[in-house]
């Protein structure tokens, strides 16, 4: 993928940055399309790490000696602008995959390969609800009840949109610049593996010569 010119799509991360990374493959999507599942298949393909906005969070909220839930009662812009940074330096420090909501739009043309996951709400909120039956989602409450799990997901999906918006003057439905759309609604996994693992290969050939 040639770009003309190497930039975050937001202005609050415009600059001069050095990029030391070679290959940095950003996942974005809603609340429970999947973006971990697929950053977690890419990175083992690819053998190099994978980040979310989530592990920047977490890492935010050590450092101030608070919990996640602390520190999300009072999240803010500038707490929001604290973790896309550490996203940008990631993706500029070290090869790797990176997913949150918005690490297409920080990352930008630094990125060398934007992915976006979606589902509908009502697959995602039934995905959602088994994780936290299951214990494999983190929540502040633990509500496993598809309908009550589908109004959280639609209100989440919603204020994102409005603090993205109101934040960066983004607007995160702008599909324009992904290089991979997927709906992965009535997809399986392995469908879904094989689409990206072809995508990859024909993107990043020679990561794939010595595997």
């Amino acid at each position: 993928m040639e770009e003309s010119f190497m930039e975050s799509k937001i202005q609050d991360f415009h600059g001069d940055h050095e990029k030391k990374s070679d290959l940095v493959i950003t996942i974005d999507g809603p609340s429970g399309a999947g973006k971990g599942t697929l950053a977690y298949f890419i990175a083992e393909t690819l053998d190099i790490p994978n980040y979310s906005a989530g592990d920047f969070f977490r890492d935010l909220a050590d450092e101030k000696g608070l919990t996640v839930e602390e520190l999300s009662e009072q999240a803010d812009k500038q707490t929001d602008i604290k973790v896309d940074k550490r996203t940008l330096e990631k993706g500029l420090e070290k090869d790797c995959v990176i997913e949150s909501r918005i690490s297409s739009w920080v990352l930008g043309t630094y990125s060398d390969f934007r992915i976006y996951v979606t589902a509908d709400l009502e697959e995602r909120a039934r995905r959602t609800a088994r994780d936290l039956e299951e214990g494999q989602r983190k929540a502040e409450e633990q509500i496993t009840d598809v309908e009550e799990v589908k109004k959280k997901i639609k209100k989440r999906d919603r204020d994102n949109k409005e603090r993205y918006s109101n934040y960066y003057g983004i607007d995160v439905k702008d599909l324009e610049m992904y290089d991979l759309i997927i709906d992965n609604t009535e997809m399986s996994i392995g469908k879904q593996q094989g689409l990206v693992k072809k995508a990859l290969k024909e993107q990043f050939p020679n990561r794939f010569e010595e595997k």
